[in-house]
């Protein structure tokens, strides 16, 4: 969502961008959840908003955790206390965990998609994963938005700004090629 009176968080600003990124997400694992209860109801809409909301998951959720992950974890780890440093690993766990539950998702989303009629376990079990995945990430959100971003803002210089902003935008050319 974009407000007036406030610059767009682009990836000229990185921090800025994964923070914005982080309510995109969230916006999408809601929106996996609420669609849940219109899978009978009014399945052709709530397929394709699962659709839609994995696709997102899959293009920009992933490069977000490439960003983390390839460049805003690395330049940071050397600057960190040990506690800190234990910290980060923990949000590392975090993304392992959450890519398990989210490839069982994803999985169960085919089934649903492919089934004439879904089955009330098969229902249930995809609502079961989408919370897991929303509480999980829930959760991770908000220890890197009230944590690790605090990391950030105390330890990288502005020439580790630009080359993590150099590193998301190669990134998405790449995957724009691919």
């Amino acid at each position: 969502m974009i407000q007036i009176g406030l610059s767009p968080a682009t990836i000229d600003a990185p921090i800025e961008h994964l923070l914005a990124c982080h309510r995109r997400i969230e916006q999408r694992l809601d929106t996996l959840i609420r669609v849940g209860d219109h899978l009978r109801t009014n399945r052709a809409a709530a397929l394709k908003a699962i659709r839609n909301s994995l696709d997102f998951l899959d293009t920009s959720g992933e490069l977000h955790t490439e960003d983390e992950e390839e460049s805003l974890f690395p330049r940071l780890r050397e600057k960190l206390s040990a506690a800190e440093l234990t910290f980060v690993e923990s949000l590392e766990t975090d993304h392992t965990k959450a890519a398990i539950i989210y490839a069982e998702l994803k999985s169960i989303a085919l089934t649903l998609g492919a089934a004439a009629e879904p089955s009330a376990e098969c229902i249930e079990k995809y609502l079961d994963l989408a919370n897991r995945l929303r509480t999980l990430y829930g959760n991770h959100i908000h220890a890197e938005d009230e944590v690790f971003m605090a990391f950030a803002a105390r330890y990288l210089n502005a020439l580790d700004i630009a080359e993590i902003s150099a590193e998301m935008r190669t990134r998405r050319i790449k995957t724009r090629a691919a």
